[in-house]
């Protein structure tokens, strides 16, 4: 489950007011300290300038990163060193870049979009001074929509028509969100990235072995159905023409349970609806029933237990953000 519910809070560093000596030392430790362990060099170090602006959003953060070339290197090292497993979402608004991993390789220009796997080694060379928009989650966000998440990594996702162009421009959208916020809950948006992101990818991510296809099939049923509150898994199963049993063994291979995975979706779909103020007049209680919960005090603990908060208090603590 996701940590505790974070309070908006804006972060800013700039290379500005560091002695330009310093510079890109000071870039490097700011990066790894605050967004990734990764190796950076400049091929004019004396002369270096960078900026990062950051914001949390949903399970994740929004980033937006200004930098003169720069060579970007993640390294097995700074994998073993890194805290914790991400995916990056990253688009090109400025300049070019070129892209290296799991045997890839693109060239991103102005509104080009790049899915990031940081469970593995890349190299992105910037390739003259750039600004690129950046969305940081944890590595099971892509997973809860394609079923081989890295064959999405270093494929290029244009702007202009098709589901690629949708994709870059729901980005281009987000880039003013480093300083305002957003009119819908972060949660929200990031699934339905994450849903872009699915469609744009095509047949290329889609699985390969019949039984991850049919666990595919069962996950997307689970997500499309999770908010009934008698949902059982035998009913599952039969919808997809399998035992009970069966279903219980496609959801271990995938490394969870039918349990947990309803959980987590009846979690994240409370999540929003207490994150959004249109919905302040629904009662905690009603947000329980919505979102499959029988009983509002198992709602509670099940939330106080994710988001390190009381669904009441983290609707008040949301409020007092806001003012």
């Amino acid at each position: 489950m996701r940590g505790a519910a974070a309070i908006s809070s804006r972060h800013h560093w700039t290379t500005e007011d560091v002695d330009p000596r310093q510079a890109l030392a000071y870039w490097v430790d700011t990066v790894c300290r605050s967004f990734l362990e990764i190796d950076i060099d400049s091929p004019e170090p004396g002369a270096f300038q960078a900026r990062l602006d950051s914001v949390p959003f949903g399970s994740g953060s929004l980033y937006l990163v200004q930098a003169q070339t720069q060579s970007v290197r993640r390294t097995p090292a700074n994998i073993s060193r890194g805290q914790g497993a991400w995916t990056i979402l990253m688009q090109i608004r400025e300049g070019q870049q070129h892209f290296r991993q799991h045997g890839r390789e693109c060239t991103l220009r102005a509104g080009d979009v790049a899915v990031v796997d940081c469970t593995a080694p890349y190299q992105l060379d910037c390739q003259g001074p750039t600004r690129s928009l950046v969305l940081r989650f944890p590595h099971d966000w892509l997973s809860a929509w394609l079923p081989s998440p890295q064959t999405a990594a270093c494929r290029l996702f244009s702007a202009g028509n098709g589901w690629g162009g949708a994709l870059s421009a729901a980005l281009a959208g987000l880039e003013g969100c480093v300083e305002s916020d957003l009119s819908l809950p972060a949660g929200t948006v990031s699934d339905q990235l994450a849903g872009l992101v699915a469609l744009a990818s095509g047949p290329v991510a889609q699985a390969a072995r019949p039984t991850d296809q049919l666990y595919r099939r069962l996950h997307d049923s689970l997500r499309e159905r999770c908010l009934e509150s008698d949902l059982a898994p035998a009913e599952l199963a039969a919808s997809q023409g399998i035992s009970r049993r069966y279903l219980h063994l496609l959801f271990g291979r995938a490394g969870t349970t039918f349990g947990g995975e309803l959980m987590r979706l009846r979690l994240e779909a409370a999540h929003r609806l207490l994150s959004d103020p249109r919905c302040d007049a629904v009662t905690v209680m009603d947000v329980a029933a919505r979102c499959g919960f029988a009983e509002p005090s198992h709602f509670a603990r099940r939330f106080r237990r994710a988001y390190g908060l009381g669904p009441l208090e983290f609707r008040k603590r949301r409020a007092l953000a806001a003012t």
